[in-house]
């Protein structure tokens, strides 16, 4: 299935994973659990068990950035948001919810099963961001489906 990424993400050692401070100026980074990977730990807690942290000072972080995942789909431009239950969460922008009928401070969303949309979303990509006081070093946009090709498992 499809992995959305919203939200804060930070490199550390050839490592990209969601990121957060824990206290002045130590961050958290959390990845998938994997083998070896240096220092990091496992969580305590069993609703984390698939997932392992580090925490690491400022100056060890060599990139961070804010994702927000975005796809064209039905001749629209949309915030995809989660998915859930086999279902695909998707926001429109203000131009598709004018196309689609919306009102423009309607915030409901458009909700599409799994299948469907993994079949006829013809673009589906990542917008990355600087955030303030971090180096950033990575590719603006990443595509993870384009012009009707998959580029990730899904």
């Amino acid at each position: 299935m499809l992995k959305i990424k919203n939200d804060f993400y930070a490199k550390y050692l050839d490592t990209d994973g969601r990121f957060w401070e824990v206290k002045k100026g130590i961050y958290r980074i959390q990845v998938e659990k994997r083998k070896n990977l240096l220092g990091f730990k496992n969580y305590d807690e069993v609703e984390l068990k698939d997932k392992m942290f580090i925490d690491v000072s400022k100056n060890k972080i060599s990139s961070a950035y804010r994702v927000r995942t975005y796809c064209n789909y039905k001749d629209g431009k949309y915030d995809l948001s989660n998915i859930a239950d086999n279902t695909v969460i998707l926001f429109p922008d203000l131009e598709t919810k004018r196309k689609i009928g919306f009102h423009i401070y309607n915030d409901n969303s458009v909700d599409v099963p799994y299948d469907k949309f993994v079949t006829e979303v013809t673009d589906v990509w990542e917008e990355r961001t600087p955030i303030k006081g971090f180096k950033f070093e990575e590719e603006p946009i990443v595509y993870l489906k384009k012009n009707g090709v998959w580029l990730v498992e899904h």
